[in-house]
């Protein structure tokens, strides 16, 4: 090291912190009148420093005056000029070692206040020695450092080998111990899905369904989709049979589907047998469930008129990319092109949810990739200066690069850990840029804040020196983000836990990039500088004459911004009054309106709102309210002879419950009349018999027999099915779930034993009941999570910065921008769901990057409140502004997106409110006054 550095490292240094309290009363008012007059009276070039790099044991000047405190410096600039700055202990602000005890007779009060502050000392202490060695290393050795992260992030990578997309409901969204896992577990294996579907909606807005031309358009469609050939194999062939013929549900049913017949019916005829015939022949459903809208009726209580209608087509289950799968496109693309004799015709089938729903975040890659363009220029421009010498492009590439690096890293440990991914953590890149290069800025911001004399030193002391000074900072923020993320991780719902799992791994991965990978490259980058080779291209040198123009030089635009004008205008005291009454206010309405928001986990949400599955829901639910949803009671294998009491009982009880539509229910045991029966052998062969009838074969899809061959007949496993009565939110749909469940449970039904069975033989069970226990535990779950990670940001920056008021302020931050955006969303119509549960817990790490930013920058600043607040602004506003804003920019284009998950992180970030200006008007004091306050 020169003799040149040496005497700038002994003249820079952090302003100097007392680390003990005064030992008696007297020293305790010299000290106070000694801080009352630095702090209110003198400016920054009257403050007294001491060099962070070569400074002794603070125990020697625990009681200096002020000559001595300059007599301290003159020996530490010695000391480096002799070149003795390798044999120094390096104490940069605080001393890890505790104070003396105090001497007989003073007062043990002072020792016993400050036990937390000097844990806190200690802690900064070892973080900011650390970041020193770290700084260091990485600038002797940087190309060593940028390769070894490289090579160490890919092999994390590795673990995406056996990278996998969850998507199957149960996995992501029951909660975990849910009764339902295994009551699906059970169905899926006792009746294994054996069908696809697709369903058609007809709709004659203020007209009449029930009319000729609209009988013939409906037997147009129906004509055309059974025609289509998948290479020689027709409908008939991949169709689901409802005994002798193919399942489909309509109108047609009650003629047979024969042509000759419908082409020549008048509106009377249709009239005359929708009203004569309740229940369809083929399908057996009711055939009002197959009329929607506007259903009028005349004075007798006929059917006259009916504005919708619906046609369900059934086809056997297949491996993924089918023939049926192929052909279910056809009938989707054939329903989409309409018919001119029908206003309007909605379609949805089994692959509209993947097609429409998960592709749609698939196709929000460009979006992605435009939003990371966007970040990358504004990160270069906000990095460097405006000049051929001083432009950070590579450093702007280094920093989307440890983005994507951190990803990769968080994808590669959590698949190796097997861990599900869910396409709802398609957010998890914006999450980590958000705070990536949050972190980013604040250790370049140090970097250009060095003092002059400092900024000259050799690189690696120069790294050392911004590191230590920023990586507190950075430690405290990553750390309360990981610990925030751990907490919800604990949620019982699999896929919010894993997000929440991924997004730790990817914050601590982000964390140590920022301190290795990209300081390596700012070292190197710096070294490029002192080379006088050009920004873009290395390879061109500029001589000594080349100067940077005039407005790359200097204070940046935002540092004079917020030292100049915002920081002085803030600190006004009406100005702090009003900023402190509009966040309060508008805490206490977001409070207000979060508390009011509805939680309801709906799957068609995640389909975008331009989506032909969108508009069919969307339809469905307006010309066929009335109709609730679909479920089954299913029931193992038992004795029925002797359960068949039971059955009726259940089916009494089903047709007198509020929660079950009138005449929905279709009850096997009821149409084969089983209490006929005296003899369980007789039952047993009638039953079999039965279903093979024209009246039973519609029933064979709900019994499983065995023993058919031998002659031993019985029932392994069999179900009922009916409709829920319409409910208009979700706990309604959830009290009417846990309705029937006690109606069967409280039955005296049999119970399975063995792991992994349900827990009674009969059970209720459907494919929306999967929502339904979402939505049971979502609203707790959330305010668990949040509050839980509102603690952990306390504890964590209470133990860190070691001020009660900051904390509490930086609480406060968090806890103001949770409920405001949690107000918004509200407003903006969103209720509680998995993506909204992500997304707020994900509104807690942000908001603590930049308030704790802010709160530990305050307090590590000394002088007057109106001093430190407009320093804080000078020093750190810049980075927090910057980061922010570059999270915003990341985001902005997918306002545009179809993907309501990308559409909902939009409305999160553009509903955010920092209130970060309750640090600033509430002022706690430095860590230097408190000791002596």
């Amino acid at each position: 090291m020169s003799d040149v550095d040496k005497q700038s490292v002994a003249n820079s240094s952090a302003t100097t912190r007392w680390p003990h309290p005064p030992q008696d009363k007297q020293q305790l008012q010299h000290h106070k009148e000694n801080a009352s007059s630095r702090n209110g009276k003198s400016k920054d070039n009257d403050l007294v420093r001491f060099p962070p790099c070569v400074v002794h044991s603070l125990h020697e000047i625990s009681a200096m005056t002020g000559e001595a405190e300059t007599e301290f410096q003159d020996k530490a600039a010695a000391a480096a000029r002799n070149g003795d700055v390798d044999n120094v202990e390096y104490s940069p602000h605080r001393t890890p070692n505790p104070p003396s005890s105090p001497a007989a007779g003073a007062p043990a009060s002072p020792d016993n206040l400050w036990c937390m502050s000097r844990l806190s000392n200690w802690i900064s202490w070892v973080l900011e020695k650390g970041f020193f060695n770290v700084g260091m290393f990485v600038g002797t050795y940087p190309w060593l450092t940028a390769i070894t992260m490289i090579i160490m992030c890919s092999l994390c990578g590795v673990g995406m080998k056996t990278f996998y997309e969850t998507k199957e409901q149960e996995k992501l969204w029951v909660p975990r111990g849910s009764r339902l896992l295994a009551e699906k577990r059970w169905v899926d294996k006792a009746f294994p899905l054996e069908s696809r579907y697709v369903t058609v909606l007809l709709v004659q807005e203020g007209g009449d369904v029930l009319s000729p031309r609209s009988m013939n358009a409906l037997y147009d469609l129906y004509e055309e989709a059974v025609q289509y050939k998948v290479g020689s194999r027709t409908y008939e062939d991949l169709c689901l049979k409802a005994g002798p013929k193919c399942f489909i549900s309509s109108l047609l049913e009650l003629w047979y589907y024969d042509a000759n017949i419908i082409r020549n019916l008048s509106q009377a005829d249709i009239v005359a047998r929708v009203n004569s015939q309740s229940v369809s022949p083929i399908s057996g459903v009711d055939v009002i469930t197959l009329l929607g809208g506007d259903v009028e009726k005349g004075t007798s209580g006929r059917i006259i008129r009916a504005e919708a209608t619906q046609i369900t087509w059934l086809l056997k289950e297949e491996e993924e990319n089918s023939d049926a799968a192929t052909w279910e496109k056809h009938a989707i693309n054939l329903a989409l092109k309409g018919h001119p004799n029908i206003s309007n015709t909605y379609v949805y089938g089994t692959r509209s949810f993947l097609d429409e729903g998960y592709g749609a975040i698939d196709d929000d890659i460009n979006l992605l990739t435009a939003g990371f363009s966007i970040v990358f220029v504004f990160v270069m421009l906000a990095l460097g200066k405006f000049n051929l010498l001083e432009q950070k492009i590579y450093v702007s590439i280094c920093g989307i690069v440890c983005v994507g690096l951190a990803i990769l890293v968080a994808y590669g440990l959590a698949t190796a850990m097997n861990i599900i991914y869910s396409p709802i953590q398609s957010i998890m890149p914006f999450l980590v840029l958000g705070i990536g290069v949050d972190d980013m800025f604040v250790v370049v911001e140090t970097w250009k804040n060095l003092r002059p004399e400092e900024a000259k030193v050799d690189v690696p002391l120069k790294l050392a020196l911004a590191l230590s000074r920023s990586g507190v900072s950075i430690t405290v923020t990553s750390i309360t983000d990981i610990v925030a993320f751990g907490i919800g991780a604990s949620t019982v719902i699999p896929a919010l836990s894993a997000f929440c799992i991924y997004a730790s791994l990817g914050v601590f991965a982000m964390y140590v990039l920022v301190s290795t990978l990209f300081s390596a490259v700012l070292a190197i980058d710096e070294r490029r500088i002192r080379s006088r080779q050009d920004a873009c291209f290395p390879c061109i040198r500029y001589d000594s004459n080349y100067k940077p123009n005039k407005c790359s030089t200097g204070s940046s635009m935002l540092q004079n911004f917020f030292g100049r004008f915002y920081g002085p205008f803030i600190t006004k005291t009406p100005v702090k009054v009003i900023i402190t009454m509009i966040a309060v206010g508008m805490a206490g309405t977001g409070l207000w309106r979060f508390i009011l928001m509805e939680h309801d986990f709906d799957l068609v949400n995640y389909i975008p709102s331009s989506s032909y599955a969108h508009w069919f829901v969307k339809a469905k639910r307006d010309f066929f309210e009335r109709e609730g949803i679909a479920t089954n009671i299913y029931c193992g294998e038992m004795n029925y002879f002797e359960q068949r009491h039971r059955l009726d009982s259940l089916y009494q009880d089903l047709t007198k419950s509020p929660d079950i539509q009138p005449g929905t229910i279709r009850a096997w045991f009821v149409a084969f009349n089983h209490t006929a029966f005296s003899n369980e052998t007789a039952y047993y062969q009638g039953l079999a018999q039965f279903l093979n009838t024209r009246a039973g074969a519609v029933y064979r899809p709900y019994i499983k027999l065995k023993g058919v061959d031998t002659g031993q007949i019985s029932i392994a496993a069999s179900y009922i099915t009916m409709n829920h009565i319409h409910k208009p939110n979700s706990a309604g749909r959830v009290e009417s779930m846990d309705n029937l469940r006690v109606m069967i449970d409280t039955k005296g039904f049999p119970q399975f034993s063995g792991p992994d069975l349900p827990q009674y033989k009969c059970m209720a069970y459907c494919t929306e009941y999967m929502s339904y226990e979402t939505n049971k535990v979502l609203q707790p779950e959330l305010y668990r999570n949040l509050a839980l990670a509102a603690a952990a940001v306390f504890v964590v920056t209470f133990v860190l910065i070691a001020n009660l008021w900051t904390s509490t302020l930086v609480f406060i931050c968090v806890f103001f921008t949770v409920v405001d955006v949690g107000g918004v969303l509200e407003l903006w119509g969103t209720t509680i769901d998995t993506a909204s549960s992500i997304l707020l817990t994900l509104c807690v790490g942000l908001a603590v990057d930049f308030s704790a930013h802010i709160g530990h920058t305050f307090m590590t600043i000394p002088g007057s409140r109106k001093e430190r607040t407009v320093k804080t602004m000078q020093h750190i506003g810049p980075a927090v502004l910057n980061g922010g804003f570059s999270t915003f920019l990341a985001f902005i284009l997918v306002a545009f997106s179809t993907s309501y998950g990308f559409k909902l992180f939009f409305r999160v970030l553009t509903g955010s409110q920092s209130h970060l200006s309750v640090v600033k008007t509430l002022n706690p004091s430095p860590c230097s006054e408190n000791l002596y306050s």
